[in-house]
C-alpha cells in the first residue's frame, strides 16, 4: 500500500513538472506578441485599451486607486484588461 502510494504521488509530481517546462512565456501559438506586464503574461493581441485597463488595476491593486471611470464603463477592452489586471496582479 505505502509503495503504490508512493508511487502515484512521484507520477504525479513528475507530471507536472514536465508539463510545466512545455510553457512559453514567448509570442503565443496563436500569434502576435504576448503582452507581458510585471512579468505576468496577459495574452496576445492586445489592444491599448486593454492594456492601460490592465497597467491602472494593478496600480490599484498595489493601494494606488486607479480607473479611468469612462472607459471603464463604455469600453469593452477597457474593462476586460482593469478586471483581469485586479484579478491577476493581486496576488502577485
Amino acid at each position: 500500500m505505502h509503495y503504490t502510494k508512493t508511487l502515484i504521488i512521484s507520477t504525479v509530481m513528475s507530471t507536472g513538472l514536465l508539463l510545466t517546462a512545455c510553457t512559453s512565456s514567448s509570442p503565443s501559438l496563436s500569434g502576435g506578441e504576448a503582452y507581458i506586464y510585471k512579468g505576468i503574461n496577459f495574452g496576445s493581441n492586445r489592444d491599448a485599451d486593454f492594456k492601460q485597463g490592465v497597467r491602472d488595476a494593478c496600480r490599484t491593486s498595489k493601494g494606488d486607486y486607479t480607473k479611468n471611470k469612462t472607459l471603464f464603463d463604455d469600453n469593452e477592452s477597457y474593462r476586460a484588461g482593469w478586471e483581469n489586471g485586479r484579478l491577476t496582479c493581486k496576488g502577485a
